[in-house]
């Protein structure tokens, strides 16, 4: 019991602040993931989705299109959604100019690192999706089934991750598979239809939030349950 109690009050804690990288004041914050043999050097991965606030900072830069319908739920902190895959390519490459880093989006290796956290279980919360631990349908939320809610409205994973199952599907950088890309590889200049998406989104009953759930969009269509959140490569440069 006291054990399990321990194990919840990681879970539901505060991430680390030394662990957080934000490369300009208009750039998201990024929690450096701990290193693993699995992965190809050491990565980090959006604190949060890119909200519409983050997104605007890009528009107004000229270098990102605007008029993302928010279906009336409101912007500031809430996910941009209805963003192509094309779309979020546009704000990595303005990230890459604006701080010289080498942004992208995350492959699935790297998210599905992220989105375990170490964990064994269907949710990083457990094997149930329990109450109010996600944004999904029948998840127990105020916004499951009805509309995205702002940005770490739930508790972070254990690697202080935010909203990494359910709120919105995340756009990936590979070409759609029938099994995960194996190799770190990205596929960003591959030709292809459909691209992957991963963590589920509000509009989704809870097993389209598990941890391992996968799914493909077609990458020139948009949707107001697809957003996305970057990644990109930790160097010994970088001040945590």
């Amino acid at each position: 019991m006291i054990a399990a109690l321990v194990l919840l009050a990681l879970f539901f804690a505060s991430p680390a602040q030394d662990l957080i990288l934000q490369d300009c004041p208009d750039c998201p914050k990024m929690v450096t993931l701990p290193a693993s043999p699995e992965l190809a050097g050491r990565w980090a991965l959006g604190q949060t989705e890119i909200t519409f606030d983050q997104w605007q900072h890009c528009v107004a830069a000229k270098a990102c299109k605007g008029g993302q319908d928010d279906h009336g739920w409101g912007k500031g902190a809430r996910p941009v959604i209805n963003v192509t895959w094309s779309d979020a390519q546009d704000y990595v490459r303005w990230l890459r100019k604006r701080t010289s880093k080498a942004y992208a989006l995350p492959t699935e290796r790297v998210w599905d690192y992220a989105a375990r956290a170490g964990t064994k279980t269907a949710y990083p919360w457990g094997d149930q999706i329990g109450k109010n631990h996600a944004n999904c349908r029948d998840c127990g939320s105020r916004w499951g089934g009805q509309s995205t809610a702002p940005v770490a409205s739930f508790a972070a994973n254990p690697f202080g991750l935010y909203d990494m199952n359910g709120n919105v599907w995340e756009w990936m950088e590979e070409c759609w598979t029938d099994l995960p890309t194996q190799a770190p590889n990205e596929q960003s200049e591959a030709v292809c239809a459909d691209r992957v998406i991963r963590g589920g989104a509000w509009y989704y009953l809870p097993p389209m939030a598990k941890s391992a759930a996968r799914a493909k969009f077609t990458a020139a269509q948009w949707s107001y349950t697809l957003g996305f959140r970057v990644a990109r490569p930790v160097n010994s440069g970088d001040k945590e």
